[in-house]
């Protein structure tokens, strides 16, 4: 019942696509996209890494990174001009892992409403939704780029 409250009310927050295409295709053609679409990548969490150094077993072919993205002419607005707590929606997070042979990239796609909901003092559903359309379109691109080259 929870969770067909919760799919009802929210919808799919978190968002995935999948590709056959191999995992370094899809995070190279990701790093373009990003920038082709006025972001940057900030930075790029690898968790097989942290996992490796931590000595956590792991499958031979396990591949999962989080790629954390940023408008900063866009984010540097926000902050400067409606609060400081906008940062806490910042940067945005794509991950790209290695699933059952295929690549799958998720972002977790907030809808406008839930966001003014957090921040009721702000009028930011606008500039939500327009941030979630760029995710999606990022994400999107990124796949059609990478299948492109099969």
């Amino acid at each position: 019942m929870k969770k067909l409250l919760s799919k009802w009310l929210l919808g799919d927050i978190v968002k995935k696509q999948t590709t056959n295409v191999a995992f370094d295709v899809v995070m190279s053609k990701l790093t373009e996209v990003v920038e082709d679409n006025s972001f940057a990548v900030l930075g790029i969490h690898n968790l097989k890494e942290t996992y490796a150094k931590k000595q956590l077993k792991l499958d031979d072919d396990f591949e999962y990174k989080i790629v954390q993205i940023c408008n900063a002419q866009k984010s540097h607005k926000a902050i400067n001009n409606m609060s400081f707590d906008m940062g806490i929606m910042m940067p945005k997070s794509i991950i790209v892992a290695k699933e059952n042979g295929k690549t799958t990239l998720r972002y977790m796609k907030m809808k406008a409403w839930m966001v003014a909901l957090m921040l009721p003092d702000l009028d930011i559903a606008p500039m939500s939704k327009m941030v979630m359309n760029k995710l999606e379109k990022i994400i999107t691109e990124t796949i059609k780029r990478a299948e492109e080259g099969l």
